[in-house]
């Protein structure tokens, strides 16, 4: 529905003739208020990546598919699913699907952006982590 009542633009557009109305306002002024409260999204931080070819989630490609999200992270994130071999550092499964990972930091130092601080773990897992083991330091998963 590109175009509709509920779209960003006419929001934006209802909102510039609301406030343009006010006796204190003209529409400069209005437009100001408008670029805080609707700032523009340039369009590298939209972090859209084109899928290759004729890939699709469905064909079994886990590995494809788990670093084309792993690049949707930033670059620490990034780095230790790498480094990781792309699994949980929590439970030791692969990072696929939907959820999201989140930076463990293993002192729980949050000053601490040593890259032997931080492992990715699933967003479970780190709710996991910071609801049972108060007090102590998650154990790493390394595989055999």
């Amino acid at each position: 529905m590109n175009g509709g009542r509920f779209s960003l633009y006419f929001i934006q557009h209802r909102t510039f003739k609301v406030f343009n109305k006010e006796t204190k306002q003209n529409r400069y002024t209005t437009k100001q208020l408008l670029d805080k409260a609707f700032p523009a999204v340039p369009y590298a931080e939209n972090n859209h990546i084109m899928v290759k070819g004729i890939k699709s989630p469905y064909d079994g490609d886990v590995t494809y598919w788990s670093e084309r999200n792993s690049k949707l992270y930033n670059g620490m994130t990034s780095k230790a699913i790498k480094k990781q071999s792309r699994k949980c550092a929590a439970c030791g499964l692969t990072f696929i699907g939907e959820e999201k990972v989140h930076l463990h930091h293993i002192d729980r130092n949050h000053d601490n952006w040593d890259k032997k601080n931080l492992v990715a773990i699933h967003e479970s897992c780190h709710d996991y982590v910071h609801m049972s083991n108060r007090g102590k330091v998650v154990e790493i998963y390394e595989p055999c």
